[in-house]
């Protein structure tokens, strides 16, 4: 079971207003606040440092090991891209004929970063993660910058099973899995966020940024990098057009939310919990003293969320 800890140990005020703007959007009992799995001591340098090294652990993955899991690998298949659709390649472990769960990663990234939770498939469930358009083995050679591209390609790929799907989108991904659940709700049962962007107001643009999306830079990137900086650059656009949709949102949605995320500040779970009012369920989890690598980091309290968001969308 998920338990409940002290509120007062939230130390700053922002963190602390955050929290009562979901308090004051949920039954008491869908706000949830809990210690860190891992002890965190950046603290003792502050926000920036913790600023820092998040940004270079998201372009380098420096830092950022799973917990060795046992298990078997993850076979890797492809749905072939159709009409204007790219080809899909996506990872598969499980029951083929059980509950299926999609995980969708950030930007950048691939579907590996997704394996623990493939290696160790519970019983009765048929586990996906994939390769978002524009990355890993997926097509295109080019970036997809629109939200709801990246769902309408995704939703190709869960349209090949009888039943709809949970989904567990981290970072960027979660925006895509909200477009998911919004524009095809045939195809989703419930939704996982973890450490999701969704309010525009807090995506901010580097002179960086732009500096690289020039042609001439842009080529020296690796392609992962260029195609995530192509997506940042329009986040915002695409977030404001994405917050039209989220009262079309019916499935159940739990978001899980590390209160020291330098990367997607905790006010982006109080954004998402005002606005999505016609799902069935919202349960909002902070997580004390954990930054944003929640699903790499502290993949216990992912599986954790998961179980009950599952028994949501059952009694759904």
């Amino acid at each position: 079971m998920i338990e409940t800890t002290a509120i007062a140990s939230t130390d700053a005020r922002q963190q602390s207003a955050t929290i009562r703007r979901v308090a004051s959007s949920l039954p008491e009992q869908d706000l949830i606040i809990m210690e860190s799995a891992t002890s965190d001591m950046d603290h003792l340098f502050g926000r920036s440092y913790r600023s820092v090294r998040e940004r270079f652990q998201a372009i380098t993955n420096i830092g950022l090991s799973h917990t060795k899991v046992e298990g078997e690998l993850p076979r890797r298949y492809s749905l072939l891209g159709r009409g204007e659709l790219p080809t899909l390649s996506y990872l598969s472990a499980g029951d083929p004929k059980g509950r299926r769960v999609l995980f969708i990663h950030g930007t950048p990234g691939e579907a590996m970063d997704w394996t623990p939770f493939l290696k160790k498939v519970p019983a009765g469930q048929h586990r996906l993660a994939v390769d978002r358009p524009g990355f890993g083995e997926s097509g295109p050679g080019k970036p997809v910058v629109a939200l709801s591209e990246q769902a309408r390609s995704i939703a190709a790929l869960l349209e090949t099973g009888q039943e709809p799907a949970v989904v567990v989108g981290s970072s960027y991904g979660g925006p895509v899995a909200l477009q998911l659940a919004a524009n095809h709700p045939e195809v989703v049962s419930g939704v996982l966020l973890v450490g999701s962007a969704a309010d525009p107001d807090y995506e901010k643009t580097h002179p960086l940024q732009r500096l690289a999306s020039i042609k001439a830079i842009g080529r020296l990137l690796p392609k992962a990098l260029a195609h995530s900086n192509a997506e940042l650059l329009v986040l915002r656009r695409e977030l404001e057009e994405l917050g039209n949709g989220l009262g079309r949102i019916r499935a159940p949605v739990t978001i899980l939310q590390g209160l020291h995320d330098t990367l997607v500040p905790a006010e982006n779970a109080a954004y998402l919990a005002g606005g999505l009012v016609g799902a069935m369920r919202r349960r909002v989890i902070f997580v004390e003293q954990a930054g944003h690598f929640l699903h790499i980091l502290s993949s216990g309290l992912v599986e954790n969320a998961l179980g009950h968001l599952l028994a949501d969308a059952d009694r759904g």
